[in-house]
């Protein structure tokens, strides 16, 4: 099994942040957690070097090679 790399959890971690995002949404029944997951989303995309576009749209695209992600696409 391949050794996950710290690229692999962060990316791991903003998806599932942004599947959190989308159900609490749908839900609309928890406007402070929605707001504080929607702040890690934030946090963590600007740290992973996208732009604030791509964050505002929530438009995060990655190259994987081998199960690995390998560069993040940040235009």
């Amino acid at each position: 099994m391949p050794k996950v790399t710290p690229l692999d959890k962060q990316w791991e971690q903003l998806m599932a942040l942004c599947q959190s995002e989308s159900r609490l949404r749908e839900q609309g029944t928890h406007p402070r957690l929605l707001k504080y997951v929607s702040g890690e989303i934030d946090a963590l995309a600007a740290q992973l070097g996208f732009s604030p576009r791509l964050i505002a749209t929530r438009d995060f695209r990655a190259r994987r090679h081998g199960g690995h992600i390998v560069a993040i696409q940040k235009e």
